[in-house]
């Protein structure tokens, strides 16, 4: 994980770190206790997918805290190297207090389970998760090439290639977790982060959903204001194709530079999202025009991506993707971020790497909390550690489906 440099300035976007939009992950069964976990359900046993959980169990000792590269409402994000073996990961720190409080308890939970049993070359793994009484630890890999965002906000619109090439690796990475029934609901350039080689991981799965195989399995509404598609907006339940106009006005934004309905005013650009007609700049492709056009199609059973991700991957804009090549990583990224070794924090904002990279200690064997109510809600089944080891974090303000409700009640769409 790691936080890139820079913002935009005006938009509005903000710092999301260890919890601004919603915290994260969660573990096995016990954390299935809610009721917003049982939306979307299909009837009959769920299939579990397999994980690999260690015996060991590790603490906050086990652990040289070196950097500070995010913070957010909940907590924080270190660097940070494991004693054991020397390998530096990026630890999420997030605060049960804050968790509780901004009610995503569930989606914390949700994080952690869905992270714990997903190996992809294009999303990020879980490594380690562990607790004590006040605050939850979450252990990723530690990529450091910065993130989309950064690079966006300094540089501008991507080339072509550039873009293309991004686009296949995030395509690939969306497509595994829609075929395990996970929509991923918060597709940015915050949430995209390159590692060394230039390589797309997928990071922040805050408002991820499990168990989603229907059209209109979900009913609860949360996600970033710019990447809303228009089914989210009219508070309709939907699925995974949600995911795919995300998708669209991302690959838009690394071709132009600026998302498609972009607009400062928000009430005027869930408008927009809702009923203007979408224009291309001219130097966009032809290619590119119809892929995005399909993309963001007003109707989800009509977008591109409702059939599966093969749709995607077989438009004419990929016809010079080689689909196994790029899975196996095997094709040379279009741009390698400057990085001197697995420690350099230079793409990260120095607003972050001035922090002292501390932590309040508590006592790290501590007993779980018990039900108490309050900000001493139990954390069981967090607690996690992979055999072998093997990255992400973030700026966009990302919603819960609270604040969104909130803000969209007060608002005139103009919708018919």
């Amino acid at each position: 994980m790691g936080n890139s440099k820079s913002k935009k300035k005006g938009s509005s976007r903000s710092v999301k770190s260890a919890g601004s939009k919603s915290s994260n992950s969660g573990a096995a069964d016990a954390a299935r206790a809610s009721s917003s976990s049982a939306e979307g359900k299909q009837s009959g046993k769920k299939k579990s997918r397999p994980s690999i959980v260690a015996q060991k169990k590790v603490t906050l000792e086990d652990f040289e805290l070196l950097t500070t590269v995010g913070k957010g409402s909940f907590g924080k994000v270190l660097q940070v190297k494991y004693k054991e073996d020397s390998k530096i990961y990026a630890m999420k720190v997030l605060k049960k207090a804050q968790v509780i409080k901004r009610k995503q308890y569930d989606h914390t939970m949700a994080e952690r389970r869905i992270l714990e049993e997903i190996e992809h070359p294009f999303i990020v793994s879980l490594r380690f998760a562990f607790q004590t009484t006040n605050k939850l630890y979450m252990v990723f890999d530690f990529f450091n090439g910065g993130e989309l965002f950064h690079y966006l906000s300094t540089g501008g619109r991507f080339s072509a290639d550039r873009a293309q090439f991004y686009a296949a690796e995030i395509a690939a990475g969306l497509g595994h977790l829609h075929s395990l029934g996970i929509i991923y609901r918060d597709l940015k350039p915050e949430n995209l982060i390159l590692d060394s080689e230039g390589h797309i991981k997928i990071t922040d799965f805050g408002l991820s959903k499990e168990d989603v195989q229907g059209e209109h399995d979900v009913k609860s509404f949360c996600g970033t204001p710019e990447y809303l598609a228009p089914e989210v907006l009219k508070r309709q339940p939907y699925g995974k194709v949600v995911d795919w106009w995300s998708y669209g006005t991302l690959v838009y934004e690394m071709i132009h530079g600026l998302p498609p309905f972009y607009n400062r005013n928000r009430e005027k650009m869930y408008r927009a999202i809702l009923q203007e007609k979408l224009k291309f700049p001219e130097h966009m492709s032809l290619d590119a025009r119809d892929f995005l056009g399909q993309l963001l199609n007003r109707d989800p059973r009509a977008r591109l991506g409702f059939n599966g991700v093969e749709e995607i991957k077989a438009h004419p804009y990929f016809s010079k993707i080689q689909w196994d090549a790029l899975l196996r990583k095997e094709l040379t990224p279009p741009y390698q971020p400057e990085v001197a070794d697995e420690h350099d924090t230079s793409n990260i904002d120095e607003t972050f790497t001035n922090m002292p990279a501390a932590v309040t200690m508590t006592p790290a064997d501590q007993q779980r909390l018990r039900n108490a109510g309050n900000a001493e809600q139990d954390f069981g089944g967090f607690t996690y550690q992979v055999d072998n080891v093997l990255d992400g974090q973030a700026y966009h303000v990302s919603m819960a489906e609270e604040d969104l409700e909130e803000e969209l009640a007060g608002m005139d769409l103009g919708e018919e």
